[in-house]
């Protein structure tokens, strides 16, 4: 694992970079400014109590299932899997259980969720989901049982995946009991960025141009001009400045506006937020002004796919998740080299400081609803996660973001971004994603203003809201298939 060297993100990456070159500089007194504001943690975060030195519990030889892809744990993975798996046998010993973990193909795991819980017997206990595929149709339809209900859990507990967690709340209730065992990198969109490709351009290290201040909209679209090539002088663009698959909805959440809103009853869209008619205004803008900057559709094969190209020098800029890093990047994948900073803010974002990361999906584990003994279950989990102090969760999401960084200042960067990672939950409403979608294609080609736009979707946003409101989210599942699968079951049972 490559380990760099801490440099300080938020407050003046190019201050510290200074301090640290000379000991006499006075610029040290700013870090430790810094440093001393970060939030301070609560001491019961900051120990972990032995496996021995808990009370004695029998749980009766029950098992616990923890479902999904990937279930397997590896002691010789990482420290935290070490940690885990040893937790999990001192305490099968200690309070009289079982530990499964059983495996679902990625491809089926959502049908078998829904179709087993509707049966009464759930394919397992704590099961991973993603956000796209859990909301709202899990919570809304009993798929996944309302944790905060059971007043097992300290959700503040450093352990918990905060993202994980607000992306699950409906209706006031948690869902999410995602710890950071499995994978705490959750950063979405921010602007990677080609260093190698930038210096030879001489175009402006972004770092830098981020710790000035000056890193807005404007100047985004101001270096991807600059970045964009016809190479051979034949008319067509070779290299393009930017790739951006969901620019619309980075502008909006950058904007400190969101796209759907929840609400004691569920949820709302408000699209006539004026930051969001601000973010639309300038998504068309940009459409018309700097159209050529962005990456195209290929001749063939269909859309472009950013990710790629950025990774073979096409585009020189792009949007995407962190996890773009580990899938496509780093390895030796992207032979210059690369880095990482937030999506510029908005005009109208009170809070530019703490940049936003927003993402169309994000990973949760939940319990399913018609689990047998959910209390009794649900301690166990509680317990079982408790592998660590808040330091020590701090320095794993650290390294899990070294995995897949180039430089130190990438990691810094999605420290940062990590406080606050939102989820775009439009894309769980099927008819609701679609309006709005259809409307930013409308925007981008010129064919409506924005005002004139709004004005023509806002009957059919209601309507498809009313519709949710009045009959939910169709799961897709006959009663004659949850049949099926309770005798399924019940001849597997027989069968063991």
């Amino acid at each position: 694992m490559k380990k760099f060297g801490r440099v300080l993100a938020g407050a003046s990456l190019a201050l510290l970079l200074a301090a640290c070159s000379s000991e006499t500089s006075s610029e040290p007194n700013k870090v430790e400014k810094k440093e001393a504001e970060k939030p301070k943690v609560e001491e019961k975060y900051n120990k972990v109590v032995p496996v021995e030195e808990l009370e004695d519990r029998d749980y009766g030889g029950l098992t616990f299932k923890w479902a999904g892809p990937m279930r397997t744990i590896d002691p010789n993975a990482s420290e935290v899997k070490e940690k885990w798996l040893e937790r999990i046998q001192a305490l099968e010993k200690k309070w009289n259980f079982k530990f499964e973990s059983v495996e679902i193909p990625y491809d089926s795991m959502v049908g078998d969720y829904i179709r087993t819980t509707l049966a009464g017997d759930p394919v397992g206990d704590i099961v991973y989901v993603h956000a796209f595929n859990y909301y709202p149709a899990f919570p809304e339809n009993g798929i996944a049982y309302p944790v905060s209900d059971l007043n097992v859990v300290d959700f503040d507990d450093p352990k918990w995946v905060q993202s994980a967690r607000k992306t699950s709340e409906y209706k006031g209730k948690t869902y999410s009991v995602r710890p950071g065992t499995m994978e705490t990198v959750i950063v979405r969109d921010g602007i990677w960025w080609n260093k190698t490709q930038f210096k030879n351009l001489g175009l402006p290290n972004l770092y830098e141009v981020y710790e000035s201040g000056e890193w807005t909209w404007d100047k985004m679209f101001e270096i991807a001009e600059a970045a964009t090539k016809d190479l051979d002088n034949d008319g067509k663009v070779d290299v393009y400045g930017l790739g951006a698959d969901r620019l619309a909805f980075d502008l909006i959440y950058n904007n400190g506006a969101e796209a759907i809103n929840k609400t004691k009853d569920g949820v709302d869209v408000n699209l006539n937020d004026p930051k969001i008619v601000e973010a639309l205004e300038y998504f068309q803008k940009v459409h018309k002004d700097h159209k050529r900057v962005f990456l195209q559709p290929k001749e063939e094969g269909g859309q472009a796919s950013v990710r790629n190209d950025f990774r073979d020098g096409r585009v020189l800029m792009v949007a995407q998740d962190w996890w773009v890093s580990t899938s496509d990047l780093n390895g030796g994948r992207m032979k210059d080299e690369y880095g990482f900073i937030p999506f510029p803010a908005g005009p109208s974002n009170e809070n530019p400081e703490q940049p936003v990361s927003v993402g169309h999906d994000d990973s949760m584990e939940i319990m399913l609803g018609t689990v047998e003994k959910p209390k009794e279950k649900l301690e166990i989990w509680d317990e079982i996660t408790n592998i660590g102090t808040a330091e020590d969760w701090e320095r794993w999401t650290r390294e899990e973001y070294e995995t897949g960084a180039n430089d130190a200042e990438s990691v810094e960067y999605a420290m940062l971004m990590h406080q606050n990672v939102k989820t775009n939950l439009i894309y769980g409403f099927g008819e609701l994603n679609g309006i709005v979608n259809k409307l930013f294609t409308d925007i981008a080609s010129g064919a409506t203003t924005v005002q004139t736009g709004l004005e023509a979707v806002d009957p059919q946003i209601q309507a498809a809201l009313k519709d949710f409101r009045d009959n939910g989210v169709d799961l897709g599942v006959t009663e004659e298939e949850i049949e099926q699968t309770k005798e399924e079951l019940k001849k597997a049972k027989e069968g063991q």
